[in-house]
């Protein structure tokens, strides 16, 4: 069998042997990756990953190995591991040690590098694209993909969930006679409200201008109610802005979902059902509407 001297490469590098009782030990490691991972040599040569490694940390790494060694074929992953030098995240790139003579696999070598910068920029991109700029909360990007992963689970399992609008009364008054600084500030305390009406598995997400919609985990009617009915205490104190009382409310309308529903049949009954209570507001307080 071919041995590679880890200590001569300038990455990060190490290598197991597969021992006659089946068990993967590592026999060698280089400086560099003791370095990054914070692991002492000595603590590891002779050692298999559950004898050196924390238990979680053991498993997953051992999981890679395993595969490398049954497709007898180099293999490249990425994996967050938190390791005594910190969790960090590497992208591993493992090759199957074969005995020259007979072929059978005899180890694994694996180069390791750090990745973690690029893979935390990545991840901020991410969140980024489905983060509403203005206000902090979700987008109408990831709100779709929230309500298509919601119907797919209901589809699956026939547990019903809510979606509710919500609609922004008077916001074009605002805009025009405080300007566009004070109604973003208004979107912003808006969402901030609506925010402390939802539970840790609900979602809620900016969709327009000055539209709001969350999806909540209600299973029934009166549940979905009740959620509603929070949503609506959450956002209904007056609002101050600059010393300035400002006549803001919001018109909502829900939609439980029933068997055979599409998205498209959730919102336009949550949207009907939000224009009917946005001119039962009217009807009530004409002075108020422009």
């Amino acid at each position: 069998m071919h041995r590679i001297d880890v200590g001569l490469l300038g990455a990060p590098a190490f290598s197991l042997a597969l021992g006659t009782d089946g068990k993967l030990r590592f026999d060698a490691v280089n400086d560099l990756i003791c370095h990054l991972t914070g692991l002492v040599a000595d603590r590891i040569i002779g050692r298999t990953p559950e004898e050196c490694l924390p238990a979680h940390v053991a498993s997953q790494v051992e999981r890679q190995y395993r595969y490398c060694i049954g497709t007898r074929a180099g293999y490249e992953y990425e994996q967050h591991l938190d390791l005594p030098g910190g969790a960090k995240w590497w992208r591993t790139t493992l090759s199957p040690v074969l005995d020259a003579r007979t072929g059978n696999v005899q180890g694994v070598f694996g180069l390791a590098l750090d990745v973690t910068d690029r893979k935390l920029a990545e991840l901020e991109l991410r969140s980024a694209a489905f983060k509403d700029a203005l206000t902090g909360i979700c987008n109408r990007r990831r709100f779709e993909r929230d309500l298509a992963n919601a119907l797919a689970a209901a589809n699956d399992t026939g547990r019903a969930f809510a979606v509710v609008l919500a609609d922004v009364d008077r916001f074009k008054p605002i805009n025009d006679q405080h300007g566009h600084a004070t109604g973003d500030a208004v979107l912003r305390h808006i969402a901030e409200r609506l925010a402390k009406g939802i539970h840790d598995n609900d979602r809620l997400a900016r969709i327009g201008g000055d539209e709001f919609a969350a999806i909540l985990s209600a299973a029934t009617r009166e549940a979905a109610e009740l959620a509603m009915q929070r949503l609506q205490a959450s956002s209904c104190a007056p609002m101050l802005w600059e010393d300035r009382h400002l006549d803001v409310g919001l018109s909502f309308g829900m939609a439980l979902w029933r068997a055979g529903m599409t998205s498209a049949d959730l919102l336009a009954e949550a949207d009907r059902a939000m224009y009917d209570a946005k001119k039962q507001r009217r009807a009530s307080c004409p002075g108020r509407w422009p």
